[in-house]
Protein backbone atom coordinates (compact mmCIF):
# COMPACT_ATOMS: atom_id res chain seq x y z
CA UNK A 1 0.00 0.00 0.00
CA UNK A 2 1.48 3.13 -1.20
CA UNK A 3 1.16 6.78 1.04
CA UNK A 4 -1.74 7.70 -1.14
CA UNK A 5 -3.78 4.69 -0.75
CA UNK A 6 -3.26 5.19 2.85
CA UNK A 7 -3.96 8.80 2.72
CA UNK A 8 -7.29 8.01 1.12
CA UNK A 9 -8.70 5.49 3.81
CA UNK A 10 -8.03 7.34 6.56
CA UNK A 11 -10.45 9.91 4.56
CA UNK A 12 -12.64 7.53 4.03
CA UNK A 13 -12.59 6.60 7.67
CA UNK A 14 -12.70 10.06 8.94
CA UNK A 15 -15.63 10.77 6.55
CA UNK A 16 -17.60 7.92 8.06
CA UNK A 17 -16.88 9.10 11.62
CA UNK A 18 -18.23 12.46 10.30
CA UNK A 19 -21.81 10.60 9.07
CA UNK A 20 -21.87 8.31 11.78
CA UNK A 21 -21.85 10.89 14.44
CA UNK A 22 -24.11 13.49 12.40
CA UNK A 23 -26.65 11.01 12.59
CA UNK A 24 -26.53 9.91 16.24
CA UNK A 25 -26.52 13.51 16.86
CA UNK A 26 -29.75 13.97 14.86
CA UNK A 27 -31.70 10.82 16.53
CA UNK A 28 -30.49 12.06 19.69
CA UNK A 29 -31.97 15.77 19.02
CA UNK A 30 -35.10 14.90 17.01
CA UNK A 31 -37.51 14.26 20.20
CA UNK A 32 -36.12 17.44 21.75
CA UNK A 33 -36.85 19.28 18.53
CA UNK A 34 -40.43 17.52 18.46
CA UNK A 35 -41.08 18.35 22.37
CA UNK A 36 -39.90 22.44 21.70
CA UNK A 37 -42.14 21.99 18.45
CA UNK A 38 -45.54 21.15 20.04
CA UNK A 39 -44.94 24.14 22.94
CA UNK A 40 -44.67 25.97 19.96
CA UNK A 41 -47.65 25.07 18.45
CA UNK A 42 -49.94 25.56 22.02
CA UNK A 43 -47.99 28.51 22.88
CA UNK A 44 -48.67 30.62 20.28
CA UNK A 45 -51.46 28.68 19.19
CA UNK A 46 -52.98 29.91 22.82
CA UNK A 47 -52.03 33.73 21.99
CA UNK A 48 -53.12 33.74 18.52
CA UNK A 49 -56.68 32.36 19.66
CA UNK A 50 -57.02 32.45 23.88
CA UNK A 51 -55.10 34.35 25.03
CA UNK A 52 -55.84 34.84 28.21
CA UNK A 53 -54.55 31.07 28.44
CA UNK A 54 -51.48 31.78 26.76
CA UNK A 55 -48.77 32.31 30.07
CA UNK A 56 -50.06 29.51 31.61
CA UNK A 57 -49.98 27.18 28.59
CA UNK A 58 -46.21 28.67 28.00
CA UNK A 59 -45.11 27.69 31.36
CA UNK A 60 -47.12 24.41 31.17
CA UNK A 61 -45.12 23.72 27.58
CA UNK A 62 -41.55 25.36 28.96
CA UNK A 63 -41.65 22.86 32.14
CA UNK A 64 -42.72 20.05 30.12
CA UNK A 65 -40.10 19.96 27.45
CA UNK A 66 -37.30 20.90 29.74
CA UNK A 67 -38.47 17.76 31.86
CA UNK A 68 -37.87 15.86 28.33
CA UNK A 69 -35.15 17.70 27.63
CA UNK A 70 -33.26 16.70 30.93
CA UNK A 71 -34.51 13.22 31.72
CA UNK A 72 -33.89 11.47 28.29
CA UNK A 73 -30.28 10.10 27.98
CA UNK A 74 -27.67 12.39 27.35
CA UNK A 75 -26.12 12.30 24.01
CA UNK A 76 -22.27 13.49 22.65
CA UNK A 77 -23.70 17.05 21.15
CA UNK A 78 -25.60 17.81 24.30
CA UNK A 79 -23.31 20.35 25.51
CA UNK A 80 -23.13 21.94 22.25
CA UNK A 81 -26.71 22.41 21.86
CA UNK A 82 -26.92 23.28 25.23
CA UNK A 83 -24.47 25.89 25.18
CA UNK A 84 -26.41 27.21 22.07
CA UNK A 85 -29.96 27.35 23.61
CA UNK A 86 -28.24 29.00 26.80
CA UNK A 87 -26.79 32.05 24.76
CA UNK A 88 -29.81 32.24 22.47
CA UNK A 89 -32.28 32.54 25.70
CA UNK A 90 -29.90 35.05 27.54
CA UNK A 91 -29.31 37.15 24.29
CA UNK A 92 -33.02 36.94 23.32
CA UNK A 93 -33.94 38.05 27.47
CA UNK A 94 -30.98 40.88 27.03
CA UNK A 95 -32.97 42.18 23.82
CA UNK A 96 -36.13 41.87 24.99
CA UNK A 97 -35.05 44.30 28.24
CA UNK A 98 -33.16 46.58 26.47
CA UNK A 99 -35.48 47.45 23.58
CA UNK A 100 -38.53 47.44 26.04
CA UNK A 101 -39.97 44.93 23.88
CA UNK A 102 -43.91 44.01 23.19
CA UNK A 103 -45.41 40.48 23.25
CA UNK A 104 -45.22 40.48 19.29
CA UNK A 105 -41.82 41.87 18.97
CA UNK A 106 -40.57 39.77 21.65
CA UNK A 107 -42.09 36.95 19.56
CA UNK A 108 -40.47 38.25 16.36
CA UNK A 109 -37.00 38.46 18.02
CA UNK A 110 -37.52 34.73 19.87
CA UNK A 111 -38.57 33.30 16.28
CA UNK A 112 -35.54 34.63 14.76
CA UNK A 113 -32.85 34.07 17.55
CA UNK A 114 -34.23 30.27 17.25
CA UNK A 115 -33.58 30.63 14.08
CA UNK A 116 -30.17 31.78 14.52
CA UNK A 117 -29.43 29.02 16.80
CA UNK A 118 -30.95 26.06 14.71
CA UNK A 119 -28.22 27.37 12.20
CA UNK A 120 -25.24 27.53 14.22
CA UNK A 121 -26.17 24.00 15.21
CA UNK A 122 -26.32 23.08 11.55
CA UNK A 123 -22.82 24.30 11.40
CA UNK A 124 -21.81 22.08 14.12
CA UNK A 125 -23.77 19.30 13.69
CA UNK A 126 -25.43 18.82 10.67
CA UNK A 127 -27.02 20.66 7.54
CA UNK A 128 -30.22 19.39 8.00
CA UNK A 129 -30.57 21.95 11.13
CA UNK A 130 -30.05 24.35 8.98
CA UNK A 131 -32.91 23.59 7.21
CA UNK A 132 -35.10 23.24 9.93
CA UNK A 133 -33.48 26.89 10.53
CA UNK A 134 -34.85 28.36 7.25
CA UNK A 135 -37.97 26.81 8.10
CA UNK A 136 -38.66 28.77 11.26
CA UNK A 137 -37.24 31.74 9.44
CA UNK A 138 -39.43 31.86 6.74
CA UNK A 139 -42.97 31.54 9.05
CA UNK A 140 -41.35 33.79 11.48
CA UNK A 141 -40.81 36.50 8.40
CA UNK A 142 -44.29 35.68 6.75
CA UNK A 143 -46.24 36.27 9.84
CA UNK A 144 -44.10 39.75 10.28
CA UNK A 145 -44.01 40.70 6.95
CA UNK A 146 -47.06 39.53 5.54
CA UNK A 147 -50.00 38.57 7.86
CA UNK A 148 -48.44 40.80 10.49
CA UNK A 149 -52.47 40.64 12.28
CA UNK A 150 -51.62 36.91 12.01
CA UNK A 151 -48.19 36.47 13.59
CA UNK A 152 -48.95 34.21 16.70
CA UNK A 153 -50.81 31.83 14.34
CA UNK A 154 -48.07 31.59 11.63
CA UNK A 155 -45.80 30.94 14.71
CA UNK A 156 -47.69 28.62 15.53
CA UNK A 157 -48.42 26.36 12.37
CA UNK A 158 -45.32 27.43 10.69
CA UNK A 159 -42.76 27.31 13.70
CA UNK A 160 -44.30 24.56 15.98
CA UNK A 161 -45.44 22.69 12.64
CA UNK A 162 -41.80 22.87 11.31
CA UNK A 163 -40.02 21.67 14.56
CA UNK A 164 -42.75 18.96 15.40
CA UNK A 165 -42.11 17.44 11.69
CA UNK A 166 -38.54 18.48 11.22
CA UNK A 167 -37.51 16.47 14.51
CA UNK A 168 -39.75 13.36 13.69
CA UNK A 169 -37.36 14.30 9.89
CA UNK A 170 -34.46 14.63 11.66
CA UNK A 171 -34.62 11.73 13.56
CA UNK A 172 -34.53 9.38 10.50
CA UNK A 173 -31.03 8.11 9.17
Amino acid sequence: MDKKQALEILNDVATARQRTSELRNYRGMGSIISAWGVVWLLGFGAQSIFPVAAPFIWIAGWLGALVWTFTRPPKPEDFRALSTWVVAILCVGLVLVVTKANQTTAAMIFGLALSAAYAILGIWSGKRFLLLAALVLISVCVGWWLVPQWLYLALALGGGGALILGGVWIRRP
